[in-house]
């Protein structure tokens, strides 16, 4: 027979709430710390994602910010482990582009104009098939409706 194990969300995430705000606040420190030791500009595109095994893993929004952390690991791990006593043995970057939030633009359509609406009714006077024709003069006759 089956054992039920089963365990509530709730009680799941009671255990592991201390050591995740711990956590959390630990990475938050570091980047704190580890931040003021880079340039400002790179600094500025640039967040502490983990420290794991020994590895600084480090966050940038595009490839050429990758590229001039990735010129500056060598000294920074030097700084990281002199100045905050770190024990780091590389970093790793990771690129992680910025999300952006695009809103639909809500526009009503414009309707036929009447020029286009007289030459809708003039090509439908010489079209030879029937349903084609008849198509045309209700489109034409939506635009002067309206």
């Amino acid at each position: 027979m089956r054992q039920n194990n089963a365990f509530t969300c709730a009680k799941i995430l009671g255990k592991a709430e201390l050591p995740l705000l711990q956590r959390a606040r630990s990475l938050q420190r570091l980047e704190q710390a580890a931040l003021r030791l880079l340039p400002d500009d790179l600094a500025a595109h640039c967040s502490v994602m983990n420290l794991k095994n020994e590895i600084l893993i480090l966050g940038v929004p595009s490839p050429a910010w990758a590229a001039r952390l990735r010129f500056a690991a060598p000294d920074f791990t030097k700084q990281l482990q002199c100045q905050l006593s770190l024990a780091v043995t590389g970093i790793e970057v990771r690129v992680i582009p910025e999300t952006l939030d695009i809103q639909a633009v809500s526009k009503k359509p414009e309707g036929l104009s009447m020029h286009n609406a007289t030459l809708l009714a003039q090509t439908a006077e010489d079209v030879d098939h029937p349903g084609l024709r008849e198509a045309l003069y209700r489109l034409a006759a939506k635009a002067r409706e309206s």
